[in-house]
């Protein structure tokens, strides 16, 4: 099998929500406590899905969206798979703004460091990683996601998708494999390919 790991971005290397709360919250936004559990960002603002949409469309090429930290222990695990060989292919749906990008780009290599994530895929917000994902047609791949329906269409590419456990995908209970931390996932990504 080839050293390749596909991961989404959001949710998986990066916290977006954090940084996204606080930018919501900073133009007079206020989450809904009860609503943590849904994906829609309209849902969990008390907001429609067109507001919604204009306001991560807008943190998502602001100044913040290149500051975003790094999601749990993903810069350890991305280190030590990057010192054993593995290449990291990022497939994100973060828009088509001409800023969002570079600003994806310089952000992945200030926390993980210059290159370390080879390859970025920057896709229209809300598009389908199945344009992407098809290249990687029945490879056996690693697929790291924290959206369950896109986590899924890692079986329908031939994949091994991996669910990354977050707030919004608590009430998943699908047969994608559900990973809590990057240690968990070091440790089925070295078992399978050991053995």
């Amino acid at each position: 099998m080839d050293k390749i790991i596909l991961t989404d971005v959001d949710g998986v290397l990066l916290d977006w929500e954090t940084a996204f709360e606080e930018y919501a919250e900073a133009r007079g936004y206020a989450f809904n406590e009860n609503k943590r559990i849904v994906y829609s960002m309209g849902a969990q603002l008390g907001i429609s899905h067109e507001e919604a949409y204009k306001l991560i469309s807008g943190f998502n090429h602001s100044e913040e969206f290149g500051r975003i930290a790094p999601y749990q222990d993903s810069v350890e695990y991305v280190k030590r798979f990057k010192d054993k060989g593995w290449k990291f292919v990022a497939i994100t749906t973060a828009g088509e703004h001409p800023d969002t990008w570079p600003l994806r780009r310089k952000n992945l290599d200030a926390v993980f460091g210059a290159g370390a994530i080879d390859e970025l895929y920057v896709l229209p917000l809300n598009g389908d990683k199945g344009v992407e994902l098809v290249k990687y047609q029945d490879s056996g791949l690693f697929w790291l996601e924290d959206k369950p329906s896109n986590a899924e269409l890692g079986y329908k590419y031939g994949l091994r998708p991996l669910l990354m456990s977050t707030f919004h995908n608590r009430g998943y209970e699908g047969g994608v494999w559900r990973v809590n931390t990057w240690k968990e996932i070091y440790g089925i990504i070295n078992d399978y390919t050991v053995s």
